[in-house]
């Protein structure tokens, strides 16, 4: 995994520059997995995974770091020594009991007989398919390397494109929006406790206004 840092207008060129030496480095069988090519606000970044022989390794990162700087390189090897053995090994005794199916089919056998044994000798055919596929994919891990190759741009530049006022007004729109819709939401909310809120406050003030004349009147007659 090879990470590298190039200017802003070269680093899409760069990539399909990668890709292109790729598809036509045929001698280390180069073959594209992955690529991606994005941007945020106007700043690109990009990825491109392969896998191809291990002679075709350090041209290629020379040429996707022409001109750009390698900030970072890592290596991770996996030991893949028990799957090819255990897939030999599974191979091995299906291949041999395959053939023990077929001196059985050139004997005599009855209808039943042959049935079962056309049976058994295609489901240990098919199984000698699956392993013989999954040995080819492990031989060709073991042949081959897998690149991955990061473009970024200089943490410079994302940097500088970092500011307070300009992110508030990038952002202006969208929380201006947002605002809005929390008031509205918040008016959708209230406007039908209001319905039954006002009512109830104007009858309450007309209650205690008749108690207090209520209270006036005892006291006048009591007087």
């Amino acid at each position: 995994t090879v990470s590298i840092e190039t200017s802003k207008d070269l680093l899409p060129m760069r990539l399909r520059e990668v890709e292109g030496a790729c598809n036509t480095d045929h001698p280390s069988g180069c073959t594209i997995l992955d690529i991606s090519l994005s941007s945020q606000q106007d700043l690109p970044h990009g990825s491109i995974r392969m896998r191809l022989a291990p002679a075709g390794l350090e041209p290629i990162i020379a040429l996707a770091s022409k001109d750009a700087k390698v900030t970072g390189r890592s290596t991770h090897a996996e030991d893949l020594a028990e799957p090819v053995a255990d897939n030999e090994r599974q191979l091995a005794l299906l291949t041999l009991h395959r053939d023990r199916l077929t001196e059985l089919m050139r004997g005599k056998l009855n209808v039943d007989q042959l049935i079962t044994v056309s049976k058994e000798l295609a489901t240990v055919q098919s199984q000698i398919d699956a392993l013989s596929t999954a040995r080819a994919n492990l031989q060709r891990r073991t042949d081959t390397d897998l690149l991955t190759i990061n473009f970024s741009l200089p943490m410079q530049v994302y940097a500088a494109d970092q500011s307070p006022v300009m992110d508030a007004l990038r952002s202006f729109g969208s929380n201006f929006r947002e605002a809005v819709g929390m008031v509205i939401r918040f008016l959708a909310v209230l406007l039908p406790w209001l319905v039954i809120i006002l009512p109830g406050l104007f009858l309450l003030r007309l209650f205690w206004r008749w108690i207090g004349r209520m209270i006036v009147r005892r006291e006048q007659q009591g007087a």
